[in-house]
């Protein structure tokens, strides 16, 4: 019966399962899609994995478009308008968050701080406001 265990590549030791596991996480991490998440709190790998999981489904979502009767452009503009939205609480709950710690924060690059944009839009409804009653 043949061996079927894999082979280190050292003299033909029998590589262990973490080593390889580690292998591959390191070729994946080389590569240009890929980010690197340190899981400091025990909540970040059920983020981590929840993220992989959308990540995977939102590109087979948009590569099936129009290919099946189900994925519609409205429909699938529905759940990437709905992915914008959960993006923009979860960097709100971090403002706040770091608000409550007495944090600086800065967002993340393609993101505003929350209350600039909460400043802004009160500062256009009070133009709006003074333009009406000019009226």
């Amino acid at each position: 019966m043949a061996d079927n265990s894999k082979k280190a590549a050292d003299g033909g030791k029998v590589a262990s399962g973490k080593v390889d596991w580690q292998a591959r996480k390191l070729e994946k991490a080389k590569r240009d899609d890929t980010s690197v998440i340190f899981c400091r709190a025990r909540d970040t790998g059920d983020f981590v994995n929840i993220l992989n999981s959308n990540d995977n489904l939102v590109f087979q979502m948009r590569m099936n478009m129009g290919r099946r009767d189900s994925l519609t452009v409205e429909v699938v503009q529905s759940y990437i308008d709905r992915s914008r939205r959960i993006r923009e609480e979860i960097n709100t709950m971090n403002a706040e968050i770091s608000k409550l710690l007495g944090f600086t924060f800065k967002p993340v690059r393609g993101y505003a701080h929350p209350s600039k944009k909460q400043d802004n839009q009160v500062e256009e409804t009070a133009d709006t406001t003074k333009d009406t009653s000019k009226k």
